[in-house]
């Protein structure tokens, strides 16, 4: 019996560590658990399947029918002409153009699975957001909570000291006017949790609701990138071309190139083969049967006057890939900038954290025991000392903001660096 009480109440003392969600498991989640991943995948199947249909050759046409059918007596042999007629044709396509139709839907198929990879990217890059702003929330929640009971004890102390006449009234309506404001704080911060954890739980569902660890990432590779590039100077184009959503734009221009070898194509002639059988009823004078009839014809569009179709359609694709190719410098640009702001905003974020931890926060937290003392020996007001561990508080939290926006920072130049 003693023994099954102590396993059950190691099981409730250990119980949040046990089931709390650590922010793998819930990146785990949400990547398996998103459905755009299906949409990316049905994409990519069917432009697959498009490159396969499309460098197959067009089916295969019959002919079946009577011709030169008499139209005064509708006899079929009467007339040495009139013959049952089958045929058998196929069109074959200009050039190469059915293998490099193929070519441009592998080509498009392989940018929907850089587009994949992308969303995996930004749903990484969400909810690491989110989870970061929960634990700041939580982290907040617990300091204001520690302040208020720090102030209950001021108030008992001041309440015992006005009952004994030591106190003055305003000073007690102070304290409580301060409970009042912790209380309507540690709401606030309740209400924001709770938001967050429903942001949270379009990715990892009811899970969102649980416990979470309060370990936080270390991401050194993502720390040793942003120490090792000059912040001002450096120019992050080698990472970048190999991010997935400027690969994706890679590929449109492999695309475009790829229609200006299928607009090639159109120069050159497309050839159609034709068969034919023609049974015939009728008989010769001397009653024997006519002979059957066989005919064949290769026919091919010859593409003489080329300035209006032809031309027109390859200025049209070259057009198209520098189009293409513009968007992609664009884009590589503008990830360069962005990267390049993040890691400014990075390095300013861990400077400020540093004057708060080495000064700030040692001259706010002496300052609030120096008047705490003072006050203890009448020299100073209690409000005075209110004022002061409010300050530290506030202080407190402009910490933990700014060690969580640093965070934060790093999650999105994770999402730079494609981790």
């Amino acid at each position: 019996m003693n023994r099954l009480i102590f396993a059950l109440l190691f099981l409730l003392i250990m119980s949040p560590k046990i089931f709390a969600l650590t922010l793998q498991d819930a990146l785990n989640i949400a990547l398996t658990e998103d459905p755009a991943q299906h949409i990316y995948e049905n994409q990519q199947n069917a432009l697959m399947a498009m490159g396969k249909a499309s460098a197959t050759l067009a089916d295969p046409m019959i002919k079946l029918g009577m011709a030169n059918v008499p139209s005064d007596s509708f006899s079929l042999d009467k007339d040495p002409m009139t013959q049952l007629s089958f045929g058998l044709s196929q069109q074959f396509s200009r050039g190469q153009s059915r293998s490099i139709r193929q070519k441009g839907f592998n080509l498009q198929s392989q940018a929907s699975a850089y587009q994949a990879q992308e969303r995996r990217l930004l749903v990484s890059k969400t909810v690491r957001e989110l989870w970061l702003n929960i634990l700041l929330i939580e982290k907040s929640m617990r300091l204001v909570s520690e302040s208020r009971v720090l102030f209950s004890s001021f108030y008992d102390d001041l309440s015992a000291q006005f009952s004994l006449g030591l106190a003055e009234n305003e000073d007690l309506i102070s304290a409580e006017i301060e409970l009042g404001q912790f209380d309507e704080k540690i709401a606030k911060l309740t209400q924001q949790s709770s938001a967050l954890r429903r942001l949270l739980s379009e990715w990892i569902g009811e899970r969102a609701y649980q416990p979470l660890t309060i370990d936080l990432p270390k991401w050194s590779e993502t720390i040793a990138y942003v120490n090792n590039n000059d912040v001002v100077n450096e120019q992050h184009y080698e990472l970048l071309t190999e991010h997935p959503k400027a690969k994706a734009f890679k590929q449109s221009v492999l695309v475009a190139q790829s229609n200006i070898n299928l607009a090639e194509q159109d120069y050159q002639p497309s050839f159609k083969v034709e068969l034919g059988y023609g049974k015939r009823f009728s008989k010769m004078d001397n009653g024997e049967s006519r002979s059957d009839l066989l005919s064949g014809f290769v026919s091919m569009d010859i593409p003489l006057f080329t300035d209006q179709r032809q031309d027109q359609k390859m200025i049209a694709a070259q057009h198209s890939k520098g189009q293409k190719q513009a968007e992609y410098r664009l884009l590589l640009r503008q990830l360069n900038a962005q990267l390049s702001a993040e890691i400014v905003n990075y390095h300013q974020l861990v400077a400020r954290q540093m004057r708060y931890k080495q000064s700030l926060l040692k001259q706010a937290k002496l300052h609030s025991q120096l008047l705490e003392q003072s006050y203890q020996s009448n020299t100073r007001p209690f409000k005075e000392v209110i004022q002061a561990y409010i300050h530290e508080l506030n202080l407190s939290l402009e910490y933990q903001q700014l060690y969580f926006d640093g965070l934060k920072s790093l999650a999105t130049i994770r999402y730079f660096q494609g981790l």
